[in-house]
C-alpha cells in the first residue's frame, strides 16, 4: 500500500507552524508574559484557525516548550513500541 500525501507531524498539528523571527516592535511572551524587545529572536506559532493570528514565547519559554515536547514525545514512543 502506498502513502498519501507528506508525512504528516504531531508537532504544529494543532497548534499550527513555528517559526524563529526577529521582533518588529516590543511584544509580551504569550506563557509569563515578560517583555521581548525589539530585534530580540522569538517563537512565533502560527494559530491554524485565526486569520494570521500567532501566539509569540520567549526563548525561555519555549526551550521549557520543547523540553515538555521531547517528554510527551518519549512517552508516546515507549507506548507504540509496546503496542506495535
Amino acid at each position: 500500500m502506498s502513502k498519501r500525501g507528506k508525512t504528516p507531524s504531531l508537532i504544529g498539528g494543532g497548534a499550527g507552524k513555528t517559526k524563529f523571527v526577529q521582533a518588529q516592535r516590543k511584544r509580551s511572551c504569550k506563557r509569563c508574559e515578560r517583555e521581548i524587545p525589539r530585534d530580540v529572536w522569538c517563537a512565533e506559532v502560527t494559530i491554524p484557525a485565526s486569520m494570521g493570528g500567532h501566539k509569540t514565547y520567549c526563548g525561555r519559554c519555549f526551550s521549557e516548550i520543547l523540553d515538555q515536547s521531547e517528554v510527551e514525545l518519549a512517552r508516546l514512543r515507549r507506548e507504540h513500541e509496546a503496542h506495535p
